[in-house]
């Protein structure tokens, strides 16, 4: 096996110049059926997702080079044959560059530019568009054998004459007879835009030429697209489907005027999809934090915004198809499974003639169960150790702990791993109280026989993550993560992030098998498997990595250092919770009835939290309370991929903390996030609650 190669070495192939050329071999299109079938079909669809859920590949489906490379590599299309007969275009918003007309101006100050600016965006965008159309037309034509003969290219000229006679242009096609004369208009308007917006205008704003013929959003595209079937080059029932990908790029704004700008271009955008013209079907990707604002959905010249299910079907990526949490989904799980083997399979092409099925599972192993993920511990502790690691030393709740319980104790915990596991959760059961309305705790009788700490499953099941954990710190030790299961677990649902620990993980790999003689090299790809030292070296350091991005994004330094105060506030509360009363704490709960309050200070934190989420950085789902009188609720986690770094387990097994609001508003002064508008005195809590409260004493 070749110890040069990490067939995870590139992440994002969708960025790459040769897609079409890696494309076939990658893309996995049985699984992805779900969400690439409603982009094939009627009306404007929006896919929406974390940062390299896949939005990309599936629009790139839409592009007619990709078809190309299937028929030149002899696979079958992965789109339904009832659906191929298509035509497509669009705009990347961050190769386009597009969106930097928002560094230019009409030097008549900023009023004047919020109110004209985006007609030159709504222009540019429009003949970009156009001119990707024609392209792919003239593309699809040639191809005859590929595309069923969709384009007739014999009646382009008649086409060319529709087109130019069309007064959406307000005079810029004027004179154009032919095809290759409408191209020489169109390339001449997106060079000018080109221009203006890397300061290679000689003049100091458009001439008349531009600014007299400005283009309304989305008409002349839709009029191309009628001229197209009017003029016979392709029949009515051929739909026409404009690709408007990396929405988000209109929300990176660094100063206040560049936002403004960017929200207005947006809601210019907007009025295209909210035409619902019949002519054209748009198709957008976006991370979620572009679409899930509700301010992003307004439409230029009005009030409305855009309606879900009326002007667009959305495919929430990362929570109708790879979403994790409290349910099964197998989804992701053969995406990751597929994913994986075709990377192996396109690197290591000629070197195994077939490799074995599902071979992530076989590389990566099974995951540890909770016994296995003590392998660092010391197994002959002396009697100060035993103490220290069930927290009965004076430095936790030493002296509350009777000879006959302490001895029970030491017993257990010298009968091997399964014994100190049982003696971590035997320790937070006596802390427990007696049931009912009893506060008397179980350790002030005897040692039970009949162990219910391991005979009540459930109970056992809910505290064995935060058992681990309590054991692994107070041994001087980390909380481990290895094989398959973990690791897609720690991906929270994105193949990005799954590839991206993949890597890690085989790049420690294969530095320790440089340093090994070839005949005590692993093969990987005859049945090896990776050691979980290494493993769990990798996804910590994936870990640290993914955390240390946060700030590349616009507001990142603030979330990251949200997510530090956060990450910590619950690895602290976890360790000091002895009796283990909140086995589910490591997320934390808001009631909806303070998280949806309209006070402008609350309203201005709910924007924050719900940006995390849209970034990624956060998990929120709503859900009920545990008591009847409680209400709904709304829960918080961490990204799973952030957990090894603040050692917290990734599972939701049970109900998180439940805060106030309050408790929200005092971590964020704590990250030093500043919010617009600040928490005024009135709202202020009468008395201060102090930030670590002592685990017997927290209330739910």
């Amino acid at each position: 096996m070749n110890i040069s190669i990490n067939p995870f070495q590139q992440l994002y192939f969708s960025d790459d110049t040769q897609t079409e050329t890696t494309f076939v071999e990658l893309f996995s299109a049985e699984v992805l059926q779900a969400a690439i079938h409603p982009v094939f079909q009627g009306g404007n669809v929006v896919l929406s997702g974390a940062q390299g859920c896949g939005k990309t590949m599936i629009l790139s489906l839409l592009r007619p080079e990709t078809r190309i490379a299937y028929w030149r590599h002899g696979r079958e299309f992965p789109v339904n044959k009832q659906m191929r007969n298509f035509i497509s275009a669009g705009v990347n918003l961050t190769r386009s560059r597009i969106t930097d007309i928002v560094q230019v101006t009409l030097y008549r100050g900023d009023e004047a530019d919020e109110r004209e600016m985006p007609f030159y965006f709504a222009d540019f965008f429009n003949y970009w568009v156009v001119e990707d159309l024609i392209k792919s037309v003239e593309t699809i034509g040639k191809n005859p054998e590929i595309f069923d003969s969709i384009v007739d290219l014999n009646r382009i000229n008649i086409f060319v004459t529709y087109v130019a006679k069309q007064d959406c242009w307000f005079g810029a096609l004027e004179g154009v007879t032919n095809i290759e004369q409408l191209k020489e208009r169109i390339v001449k308007r997106v060079d000018f835009y080109r221009r203006w917006v890397n300061g290679n205008l000689s003049e100091e704003q458009p001439a008349d030429e531009i600014s007299q013929s400005k283009t309304n959003i989305g008409e002349p595209i839709a009029r191309t697209a009628e001229c197209l079937r009017q003029s016979g080059m392709i029949k009515d029932d051929v739909p026409v489907l404009i690709r408007v990908d990396q929405i988000e790029e209109m929300h990176r704004a660094f100063t206040e005027r560049q936002r403004r700008l960017l929200l207005a271009f947006r809601k210019m955008l907007n009025r295209a999809f909210a035409a619902r013209d019949a002519r054209v079907h748009y198709r957008a990707g976006t991370r979620r934090y572009g679409w899930n604002n509700p301010d992003f959905l307004g439409i230029w010249g009005s009030e409305a915004r855009l309606e879900k299910r009326r002007d667009y079907h959305l495919i929430d990526m990362d929570e109708e198809l790879f979403a994790l949490g409290e349910v099964k989904n197998s989804i992701f799980h053969r995406f990751s499974i597929d994913a994986f083997q075709k990377r192996v399979e396109y690197y290591f092409r000629g070197e195994v003639t077939k490799l074995k099925p599902k071979l992530a599972k076989s590389i990566f192993g099974k995951h540890p169960i909770a016994e296995e993920r003590l392998v660092q511990l010391n197994l002959n502790p002396d009697d100060n150790q035993i103490d220290r690691a069930l927290g009965l030393d004076s430095a936790a709740d030493g002296g509350t702990w009777t000879d006959e319980w302490r001895t029970f104790f030491r017993k257990l915990y010298r009968s091997g791993r399964a014994g100190m596991l049982d003696a971590v959760l035997a320790a937070a059961w006596g802390r427990q109280t007696g049931g009912a309305r009893s506060k008397r705790q179980h350790r002030e009788s005897p040692p039970p026989a009949n162990a219910p700490w391991r005979e009540r499953k459930w109970w056992r099941k809910e505290h064995l993550d935060q058992a681990v954990l309590q054991l692994m710190t107070r041994c001087q030790q980390r909380f481990m993560w290895w094989g398959y299961n973990d690791i897609r677990s720690l991906s929270g649902g994105n193949i990005t992030v799954f590839l991206h620990i993949c890597h890690r993980i085989w790049d420690s790999f294969l530095k320790n098998e440089s340093s090994l003689e070839p005949s005590k090299r692993t093969d990987l790809l005859n049945g090896g498997t990776i050691d979980y030292n290494i493993q769990a070296a990798g996804i910590l350091f994936a870990s640290n990595e993914w955390f240390n991005k946060l700030p590349e994004e616009p507001g990142g330094n603030a979330r990251k250092s949200f997510v530090e105060k956060l990450g910590m506030r619950l690895n602290d509360d976890m360790m000091r919770d002895l009796r283990m009363s909140y086995p589910g704490g490591n997320g934390i709960s808001i009631a909806l009835t303070e998280f949806n309050s309209e006070a402008d200070d609350v309203t201005d934190l709910r924007n924050s939290m719900r940006e995390a989420v849209g970034y990624g950085v956060l998990f929120a789902t709503e859900h009920s309370s545990k008591t009847k009188s409680g209400g709904r609720r709304i829960k918080f986690y961490l990204n799973p991929i952030l957990c090894p770094r603040f050692q917290l387990p990734e599972a939701r097994t049970k109900e998180p903390y439940y805060w106030k609001i309050d408790e929200l508003f005092e971590l964020m002064d704590q990250a030093r996030v500043t919010l617009s508008r600040a928490r005024s005195p009135r709202q202020k809590p009468a008395e201060n609650l102090p930030l670590f409260p002592d685990s017997d004493e927290r209330k739910s």
